[in-house]
């Protein structure tokens, strides 16, 4: 029994010095993007309101496709789909990826031109009131309106394109919960047993009740009868249904490939909306690349979506999903290479972005907020970002804000050597964190970061290893600044997790809750705790107990954040001290260079009256 224990301390210790070192080796700043170097040998042009606009064209200028889904049929490698503007009521659906980065498929809208791809149908049945009359007997055949507010209407099962019937269709189906054992405790609970139904008036999304006696308190909310197709309204404002515009979602994707694995595609300049998918974890993205590689997705617009707005990632699907589209596939850990930047994603129910095995991507500059809609955190799928098994992967200088139920950033399963820097995450409501990191056994980066207003922990690092937590600054947190434990018995490759040699250096800490760890091998130093009002819940006469914080130092100091202008107004009384530079965080917030002694937290400088967070400098700045 010695003699195995022996054993199982000596690996332990070597395998520490292995990641030590090979953390060490890895260059932190070495991310790169790859670049699209097609140059197309043919333009589709796609305009349905050109005059001559036709599916039957060749597809010229002159002589324009009707659809988009025309052209992404006959679509080959190194040539692109140009779109001009309008609303194309349609699921895209590529036949063909491309061969390399010299040989891409390209999907653009038209420089100038706004394209709207959306997953909904107008509605033009007629609304009534089926109004109770006294002294009238009452009438069988008529499915009665209880108040002058309400309106009903029949959507007939034609309305609805292949055979997808959202108003039918839970958003968790039962064999679904099969897929996903960890949502086993939400059945028959609402919004998981609720329908995949979106409607709109007049552009407005509506909220689905799930008790029609309470649709007369609620304007701007909308209930299915049992039968799927009888619905009940309470207009905005109390308008007639009939003068409004009725839209309703059909569609569970906006754009999805014709099969699993295509690659070499670019998506650019458009606008989807209105999707009525569900929330399997995998498979359901208004926007997919259904597993494939090497995809550049930037500049478009995806918003008010049921579920999830953009999926990519190796598996397309969960691994035991008897989807005959789930095609087995090799080399996993090869695919990834996804660059997604400057999207802008809102108001979609559960996540903005999710993904399952990426290695090598670039998550860039997007904005993300109003997600989680649904409010529904307890199948543990929801997030601004979610990225399962992530390798080498960079997330950075996106925008998350007004997440509820779900964490800004979420790292989630055996993430290896990726870097989540120089993010803005504000106003987020949920169990865990601002930005969250679980199950790994490999070194990871958080740095730079601007976390604040988190009803839950600040960072979160659950049943993690090696997790680098320098330079962010963390502030206003119901939870732990950091919290780093072990959570859960699961094992990973092998290996029971664990949360271990954690390291929280250099960062600025602010009306914040002390750290959380279940291990003295998680060590903090060289930080910075604020209190900027009360009550204050850091004891800096705790500093240097148990390896933690040996050199941090406690301040009181004003401190607001404008999350209209981006502008961190900064008075403190006291001049802020250095600290010792660390090697992975060469540069601070703005890109600007760290010197050998540098200042904790985010930026190289801080001065009243504040810092501006979308300038590139750190200078004084006049708000």
């Amino acid at each position: 029994m010695l003699k195995n224990r022996i054993q199982i301390i000596i690996f332990l210790v070597m395998t520490l010095q292995f990641f030590q070192l090979d953390a060490q080796n890895f260059d932190w700043n070495g991310y790169s993007a790859w670049e699209n170097l097609t140059e197309y040998t043919k333009t589709y042009v796609v305009d349905q309101r050109h005059p001559n606009a036709s599916d039957y064209n060749d597809g010229s200028k002159e002589h324009p496709f009707r659809t988009i889904n025309k052209a992404a049929f006959v679509v080959e490698p190194g040539e692109r789909v140009l779109v001009y503007g309008g609303i194309y009521r349609e699921t895209i659906k590529p036949v063909k990826g491309g061969a390399s980065t010299a040989k891409m498929i390209s999907y653009e809208a038209a420089p100038g031109e706004k394209v709207v791809v959306k997953g909904s149908r107008i509605l033009n049945t007629e609304w009534k009131q089926n109004k109770v009359f006294m002294d009238v007997l009452a009438d069988s055949s008529l499915q009665y309106t209880w108040s002058r507010k309400i309106w009903v209407t029949t959507v007939p099962d034609t309305f609805f394109d292949d055979r997808y019937y959202p108003f039918q269709l839970p958003n968790i189906l039962p064999e679904e919960h099969a897929l996903m054992p960890w949502a086993n405790l939400v059945k028959e609970i609402a919004p998981y047993s609720s329908r995949r139904a979106l409607v709109f008036q007049n552009g407005k999304r509506m909220t689905q009740l799930e008790d029609y006696r309470d649709l007369a308190k609620i304007p701007g909310s909308f209930w299915v009868d049992v039968d799927g197709k009888t619905l009940h309204v309470h207009g905005f404002d109390g308008k007639n249904p009939n003068t409004s515009v009725i839209e309703i979602a059909t569609q569970q994707h906006l754009f999805k490939p014709s099969k699993v694995g295509l690659n070499y595609i670019q998506l650019r300049g458009f606008t989807f909306e209105h999707c009525a998918n569900g929330f399997l974890r995998t498979s359901t993205g208004a926007v997919t690349a259904l597993g494939g590689h090497h995809w550049i997705i930037e500049d478009n617009t995806i918003r008010q979506i049921n579920s999830s707005g953009l999926e990519f990632g190796y598996l397309a699907y969960e691994t035991n999903d008897p989807n005959p589209e789930n095609v087995p596939r090799d080399r996993k850990d090869s695919q990834g290479f996804m660059i997604v930047r400057n999207n802008h994603i809102h108001d979609c129910g559960t996540a903005g972005i999710r993904s399952f095995v990426v290695s090598d991507g670039i998550i860039q500059n997007n904005h993300i907020h109003n997600i989680g809609w649904q409010d529904a955190e307890n199948y543990w799928e929801c997030s601004g970002i979610k990225m399962l098994v992530t390798h080498r992967t960079l997330v950075k200088g996106n925008h998350i804000h007004d997440i509820q139920g779900g964490n800004g950033i979420w790292l989630d399963w055996d993430i290896r050597y990726s870097r989540t820097t120089q993010n803005i995450v504000h106003d987020v409501q949920n169990i865990q964190g601002g930005i969250f990191v679980e199950a790994s056994h490999y070194p990871n980066l958080v740095d730079n970061n601007f976390v604040w207003n988190i009803d839950g922990n600040g960072i979160y690092a659950n049943d993690t290893d090696y997790l680098m937590v320098y330079h962010n600054l963390v502030a206003n947190t119901t939870g732990n600044a950091v919290h780093a434990i072990v959570q859960t018995d699961r094992y990973q490759n092998g290996r029971k997790l664990t949360a271990e040699e954690n390291r929280v250096y250099n960062n600025i800490f602010i009306n914040v809750r002390p750290f959380k760890f279940s291990s003295d091998s998680n060590t903090a130093n060289h930080n910075l705790y604020i209190s900027a009002s009360e009550p204050n819940y850091i004891d800096s006469s705790t500093f240097g107990k148990n390896n933690l914080d040996q050199n941090s130092f406690f301040s009181r100091a004003q401190v607001e954040f404008n999350r209209e202008t981006q502008f961190v107004f900064w008075n403190s009384p006291k001049t802020l001290e250095l600290v010792p530079s660390l090697e992975e965080v060469s540069m601070d917030f703005h890109n600007n260079p760290r010197k050998p002694e540098t200042l904790p937290g985010p930026f190289i400088e801080m001065y009243a009256p504040g810092i501006s967070l979308n300038e590139n400098q750190s200078q004084k700045i006049n708000p």
